[in-house]
């Protein structure tokens, strides 16, 4: 008798319960969209700069912000410089190192090697420094200060006659910014003076301009640059380039990326075409993981 009346209490509960649930309707939540970040736009490192910025390089001819601490890049270079009025293209091979360090300084050593006029040597190495006055975004535009020392080592071939290549000083503003979603751009305005020979002076500015399609994966842009050339005793009659063309980056896996660049000579002082083409690895990727991006042309003129 009292398996009998546990049994018919189990059975009263379990039928009070069931018709309840039963009687339930499902509440459906509305959908929720989480808008995350693109990879290259999060923001990475002690400088809290977005990934496009972290490799110093933002294009084939323009410098953007610094690396992060301990991040080693090696950019392996070409320039092809065809002439307006006839000789022989100039072709320029350069190999670049470059290392992030604390306090938003960064280092870099250049070795150039040209061939042109059937003669091919070292013409120039380098030594260059860069500090940020702030961490990303604390500043319009992120300035960031750039100084280069060039040593010339090797010969200047012209009108059958050989020079010396003298020694030069430049100093750099880069700026960079982000619009939109998947615009970004970068720019960099130089004076660069060379300490004998003639003493030719170079006062410009290159920036470049790009776009998106695949984050730092497939980016297509513009580029251009402006250089106003003296030389001593003739500063009243200066040479203006101008060239412009267009850009695209490839970044076929996260430690390599090639940046390409076709621009073409607008005045009468210009190249006729320029070819800039680099290929830059990541041995080092410093405190954080990530990459950037910025043009290729003004940077071995």
């Amino acid at each position: 008798m009292k398996r009998i009346g546990a049994l018919l209490f189990a059975g009263g509960l379990f039928g009070d319960v069931i018709p309840a649930r039963a009687d339930q309707t499902a509440t459906n939540l509305p959908p929720v969209v989480v808008q995350g970040l693109r990879p290259s736009q999060e923001l990475i490192g002690p400088y809290d700069q977005p990934q496009w910025t972290a490799r110093g390089r933002f294009s084939s001819n323009t410098e953007v912000y610094v690396l992060p601490p301990y991040a080693f890049f090696v950019d392996l270079d070409y320039t092809g410089t065809v002439p307006r009025h006839g000789g022989e293209t100039r072709n320029l091979f350069t190999q670049e190192f470059e290392l992030g360090l604390p306090h938003r300084f960064q280092i870099a050593y250049e070795n150039n090697y040209t061939w042109q006029e059937k003669h091919s040597q070292v013409t120039q190495q380098t030594i260059e420094g860069r500090y940020a006055l702030a961490d990303w975004g604390e500043i319009p535009l992120n300035p960031t200060l750039f100084g280069e020392y060039l040593f010339g080592v090797g010969k200047e071939y012209g009108d059958g006659d050989s020079e010396d290549i003298p020694d030069a000083i430049e100093g750099r503003l880069l700026l960079g910014e982000q619009f939109a979603k998947k615009y970004q751009w970068a720019l960099n305005i130089f004076h660069e003076f060379e300490t004998g020979g003639e003493r030719e002076w170079e006062t410009g500015f290159s920036q470049a301009l790009s776009y998106a399609i695949r984050d730092e994966y497939l980016k297509v842009g513009i580029e251009m640059q402006f250089i106003r050339e003296t030389e001593e005793g003739e500063r009243d009659a200066p040479e203006y380039e101008f060239d412009v063309g267009p850009s695209i980056t490839v970044k076929p896996s996260e430690r390599t990326r090639f940046d390409i660049a076709t621009l073409f000579g607008v005045t009468d002082d210009s190249p006729a075409l320029g070819i800039y083409a680099v290929f830059s690895i990541a041995f080092g990727q410093g405190e954080e993981t990530g990459e950037g991006a910025a043009p290729v042309s003004t940077q071995h003129r």
